[in-house]
């Protein structure tokens, strides 16, 4: 039986919104269909596009959530008169609200009128949390697992007279994911020593084929193959080689090391045509080995133990955390610079109309400013506290719903009130970036918490100063006071990194919009090239060790 991807509850898979916590369930493809295509071989470049793929109250200190800013309103009912058969979003909220009431009302009729009231009075504190636990929507991850994941890419074409060109740029991962980016430093301490980052993702091995992987791609950083000295795979009509990173042409890697996958797949006869029309496919399989571990940066978390970052004393929270001043101190600086200061960024118009972060939108800016009120007073300042609310806020008042071609921008998210991964990404990277605060895109694969189904997905990173108590408590050299964490709003993971997802790009502080933008242009092919699929599977059961912790979602917190 299917299952809704958010709660994990039975679905009858009649309904796109599922039954028991309301969210919508469907559009999970957003992302993977964004990548773009030109006409042939060494064609000209797309136009650059983005494709990728209540505010707080009671949790924030007790205040009642803050109206919503007359301007936000008054585009979501003109857009609620435009499209009348949706079911808006207070609709659904009003739902789930009411299945929690009836619950709770169940709960205290069974303590009001039974013999055994006494009793369940007497542990009703003890078990509060538990049964509250059950009403409300988790996620399921496993704490470390060891798994082999699969991507198999097809281009088919009809048998035609003329060959079909294809080609393909596969990101080539970083071999280590740590707690600091791809870095094994976190921090530097003041008497000379260095603390190591914490390795999130490993990947052990990757490999190639065309039915079964058997050629080892080498992941070190400094490994170069020329196309001139290109591996002929077995298909024979198709070679792979991996280049050094740079550059802009086709047959580049922009963003960082890839591995390009070209051929042409041969041209058929007339006679052949007619005495067998049958399809031709090529197909390259990657298997990735990986090792990966849960990690939280933020220590207050409602976590277990044994996730790495809970303990140690290296991570971050409201109360250790720096404000909005501190994103000029020396270190974070450089991330306030190439991040934080640049309000707009990424233009998928080319004419500076369509930006997928935009921090000067004017409905942008009354969120950020909406959140930034509803926090206490002594909050307001706290880069920590607004992030989070930030996070929050997108989370209970964005539905997930299939991304657009040309993926929402941070406003058209808010606006809509709908998005998916990296639509609500822009959407929090659109506001938190009004404070200044730097944010940047990470891209991969994300799989459940089983490991039974993958689809391409986008998230984001963050730079939280630490405060100067906190720094001189730990004894942290200045230059390193700060954390750089992994958020990711439509699954409800803040400062969280679980071993459900395959990690292959991390923005960096030098890429331009271009750069981003090309992670999302891989595929190229010609006219004569009928279609091109993909699929992503578990090879194997994998290896989940150290038990499973449950991540829940309760709107406000």
């Amino acid at each position: 039986m299917p299952r809704c991807p958010h709660c994990m509850a039975p679905m009858s898979g009649r309904f796109s919104i599922c039954e028991t916590c309301g969210r919508i369930v469907s559009g999970a493809s957003g992302l993977q269909s964004r990548i773009s295509r030109i006409s042939s071989i060494g064609g000209v470049q797309p136009t650059p596009r983005a494709r990728k793929g209540p505010a707080p109250g009671s949790a924030m200190g007790g205040r009642p959530p803050p109206v919503m800013p007359a301007e936000v309103r008054r585009r979501q009912e003109q857009m609620y008169r435009q499209a009348p058969n949706e079911i808006p979003r207070r609709l659904v909220r009003r739902k789930r609200e009411r299945r929690n009431a009836t619950v709770a009302l169940l709960l205290v009729a069974v303590m009001l009128f039974t013999p055994a009231q006494d009793p369940l009075m007497d542990g009703f504190d003890e078990y509060f949390n538990d049964i509250f636990d059950l009403m409300t929507p988790s996620h399921e991850h496993p704490v470390e697992a060891e798994y082999t994941f699969r991507s198999t890419y097809q281009f088919e074409s009809g048998p035609n007279t003329n060959g079909s060109d294809f080609m393909y740029k596969l990101p080539i991962p970083s071999p280590k994911r740590t707690s600091y980016g791809y870095e094994s430093v976190m921090f530097s301490s003041t008497d000379g020593t260095q603390i190591p980052s914490e390795v999130l993702q490993n990947i052990v091995e990757m490999k190639v084929g065309v039915s079964i992987p058997s050629e080892n791609i080498p992941l070190n950083p400094g490994a170069v193959r020329e196309k001139s000295n290109a591996i002929q795979m077995a298909d024979g009509y198709s070679q792979i080689w991996w280049p050094a990173p740079g550059g802009s042409e086709a047959e580049d890697c922009q963003y960082g090391r890839c591995l390009i996958w070209e051929g042409t797949i041969p041209a058929a006869t007339q006679n052949e045509i007619d005495n067998n029309p049958t399809r031709v496919i090529a197909t390259l399989v990657v298997d990735y080995t990986i090792h990966s571990f849960a990690y939280s940066w933020w220590q207050d978390a409602d976590l277990p133990s044994n996730v790495l970052g809970m303990t140690g004393g290296n991570g971050i929270s409201k109360s250790t955390s720096g404000t909005f001043s501190d994103l000029d101190n020396i270190g974070i600086q450089y991330y306030t610079n190439a991040f934080g200061d640049k309000t707009q960024f990424y233009d998928r118009s080319g004419g500076g109309s369509d930006y997928a972060i935009d921090a000067e939108s004017s409905i942008v800016i009354e969120i950020a400013d909406m959140i930034q009120s509803s926090l206490p007073p002594e909050d307001q300042d706290n880069v920590f506290a607004f992030s989070h609310a930030a996070f929050i806020w997108v989370r209970d008042n964005i539905q997930y719903a299939k991304g657009l071609e040309t993926a929402r921008s941070g406003p058209a998210c808010i606006q809509a009130e709908k998005g998916d991964c990296d639509e609500q990404s822009n959407a929090w990277m659109s506001i938190v970036r009004t404070k200044r605060v730097s944010t940047w895109y990470e891209m991969g694969i994300l799989g459940s918490g089983d490991f039974s189904q993958w689809e391409a997905h986008g998230w984001s990173n963050i730079a939280l100063p630490l405060s100067e108590e906190t720094c001189n408590e730990r004894n942290i050299e200045p230059t390193s006071c700060y954390i750089i964490g992994a958020v990711d709003v439509v699954n409800n993971k803040w400062l969280l990194y679980t071993p459900t997802v395959y990690s292959n790009f991390i923005q960096k502080a030098t890429h331009s919009s271009d750069d981003v933008d090309s992670v999302y242009t891989r595929i190229y092919y010609g006219h004569t090239m009928k279609s091109f699929d993909h699929s992503y599977s578990t090879v194997g059961t994998p290896l989940v060790t150290d038990g499973t912790f449950m991540v829940n979602w309760k709107e406000g917190e």
